[in-house]
């Protein structure tokens, strides 16, 4: 045990794993997935892996040696389809659309990176087999027993597509989205809440953390393989062995360890906005722990959004191209709402179904005070595409603020983030591009719109 600890102490071994990790990552990225299917394919046989009926619309989750969307549009929910069956699918196989503008958000590569090469539109299909697999069975019996609430599943199931899109933008637009990915927040307030429980069984702290674990690991394949998921879990286990056998290893070096474990299991981890904003944010706390504790509740929580605010900059600008300072003051309010609240309700409220109303009470003002406030233009500003060198530029100078800690480099960021957004008003074209070329409707309405204005052209 001593020598483990001496071997596990060591900075150099956490670095060579991380180097290590990289090697093998590199390779596994840039060799380009194929698909077993091409255009004309017209069948495909897998098991669903996931299943939603919104807005009349079915649409079905397949996987064999890759995974397909089919969906079809249906008038009423008469279909009688479970997680786990076996599907045999015939339908129009066709790519998914690839962003028609410079810089918009482009679905195939999205889905690409998910191992999704076809979207199909179903024509017949057939069940083979009926579910099973006990993971499956377990999965849809607790979708069965949400009942299609789109806040527990958002807060169980980490699943947000039944939360109305008005709503979601209002949430993003807000900067309070983080709020409902299950995250490490999460993950810690469900394992503070088991671990309180079982104390009062008078365990020891090693069964404690083996009986949570269990818990812990048994919710994470229950829900997928999240990256925010799966970082909270990896967090728990990995910190809770190196306090409970007082392996004194460093939390930067357990932080390597387990960014360096998510990359094996995934690489395409890497792609996903919620792996970047976890990841960072959390490597943030790490290396600002002194600097964030405060006797004060709202002081401490005020310095964490602050914090997370500046350390999400190169994502949020790069992925968004938008910024709402107001952010930082509804966070004050939304975090213990949500965290102290409203998470814990709806665990609660998915054993006990009687406190429904008062979870949807909740729910329904968290909804309305969002859609209310997003409403407010001070403190959002828009800011342009701009090379992809200046979001590294923004990425580097955030992680030498972060390990330096001199305001110097904080005013240097602030400095290029005021460049950032001025550079509109310098720029005298006064040239719209159109965001889809295919749309001669909005292209119309548009040159309706701006030919009052001579100084301003359209361009197709």
């Amino acid at each position: 045990m001593l020598k483990l600890r001496k071997i596990l102490l060591s900075d150099i071994l956490y670095y060579v794993v991380l180097i290590f990790t990289l090697i093998i990552l590199i390779p596994r990225l840039t060799i380009p997935k194929t698909s077993n299917y091409h255009s004309n394919s017209n069948y495909f046989q897998g098991k669903i892996t996931d299943i939603s009926y919104i807005d009349e619309k079915l649409t079905i989750k397949l996987k064999n040696k890759e995974t397909i969307i089919a969906s079809t549009y249906l008038k009423n929910k008469n279909f009688d389809l479970n997680l786990g069956d076996e599907l045999l699918i015939k339908g129009n196989f066709k790519t998914p659309a690839s962003n028609t503008t410079d810089y918009l958000f482009n679905y195939q590569t999205y889905l690409s990176h998910k191992n999704t090469f076809y979207l199909v539109e179903i024509i017949s299909l057939k069940r083979i087999s009926e579910n099973k697999n006990l993971y499956y069975f377990i999965k849809q019996k607790l979708i069965n027993h949400l009942e299609g609430d789109p806040y527990l599943h958002t807060f169980i199931l980490g699943d947000k597509k039944f939360l109305r899109k008005d709503v979601k933008r209002s949430y993003q637009g807000n900067g309070i989205s983080h709020l409902f990915a299950i995250s490490g927040m999460h993950i810690t307030l469900l394992s503070s809440l088991l671990e309180k429980i079982l104390k009062r069984f008078k365990l020891s702290e090693e069964s404690i953390f083996k009986i949570v674990t269990i818990i812990l690991l048994l919710y994470l394949f229950l829900v997928g393989l999240a990256p925010s998921i799966l970082r909270g879990v990896l967090f728990y286990i990995v910190f809770s062995l190196n306090k409970i056998y007082y392996f004194y290893i460093k939390p930067i070096n357990l932080f390597i360890l387990i960014l360096s474990t998510s990359f094996l299991i995934n690489p395409n981890y890497l792609y996903d906005i919620g792996f970047q904003y976890s990841y960072l944010i959390s490597f943030s706390l790490i290396t600002s722990s002194k600097y964030l504790s405060s006797e004060k509740y709202l002081i401490s929580l005020f310095k964490v959004s602050l914090l997370s605010l500046i350390t999400s900059l190169p994502i949020t600008l790069y992925n968004f191209h938008e910024l709402n300072f107001l952010s930082l003051i509804y966070n004050l309010f939304y975090v213990p709402l949500i965290s102290l609240l409203i998470f814990p309700l709806a665990l609660l409220t998915v054993i006990f179904k009687p406190i429904t109303p008062i979870f949807n009470l909740l729910t329904t003002f968290l909804e309305k005070s969002s859609l209310l406030l997003n409403r407010i233009s001070i403190g959002k500003f828009i800011f342009k595409r701009v090379s992809n060198y200046i979001y590294l530029l923004y990425l580097l100078l955030v992680i030498i603020y972060l390990i330096k800690r001199r305001k110097q480099i904080l005013f240097i960021i602030l400095t290029l983030l005021i460049i950032h957004y001025s550079l509109p008003f310098f720029d005298t074209s006064n040239y719209l591009k159109m965001l889809d070329q295919t749309c001669p409707i909005m292209i119309q309405r548009l040159n309706n719109i701006f030919q009052r204005n001579p100084l301003i052209s359209i361009g197709i």
